[in-house]
């Protein structure tokens, strides 16, 4: 009877080789990943405004998605942080480039602007600094 089969005994991962290896220093490579997070936070604090406008609910959710486009960018480049710091970085670093020329190019910034898309720069530079020159 398969019901009262014994089970197949496996080997249970350890802590030890189920992490993930840091190659930087390992309260950098965490501070990094908190720091975007908040970054992530951050952006998504502006998006709340579109519920204050005029509109329907299925308007004001489809704005709310819209203003959060860089903001799911910037999650899915933390969970990539996880696994690969140095290709987190530089998805940052591209994201801030492309953020540019999203907003109009260098003549049409604000300083606040400038701002916000060098939190993004910072981080993800930060990230390559700590992968590629900060050992252990």
């Amino acid at each position: 009877m398969l019901i009262f089969r014994k089970p197949i005994k496996t080997k249970s991962l350890t802590m030890k080789n189920s992490q993930i290896p840091i190659r930087g220093n390992r309260y950098i490579s965490w501070s990094l990943r908190v720091l975007l997070l908040l970054v992530a936070l951050f952006f998504m604090m502006f998006s709340f405004d579109v519920f204050s406008m005029d509109g329907t609910l299925l308007q004001k959710l489809g704005g709310f998605l819209m203003h959060n486009i860089f903001t799911v960018f910037m999650l899915l480049v933390l969970w990539l942080a996880w696994k690969r710091e140095n290709w987190a970085g530089i998805l940052l670093i591209g994201m801030s480039v492309f953020m540019v020329f999203f907003f109009g190019g260098t003549s049409r910034l604000m300083g606040g602007t400038w701002m916000m898309i060098s939190l993004p720069f910072a981080v993800g530079l930060l990230f390559l600094t700590n992968f590629y020159l900060i050992r252990k």
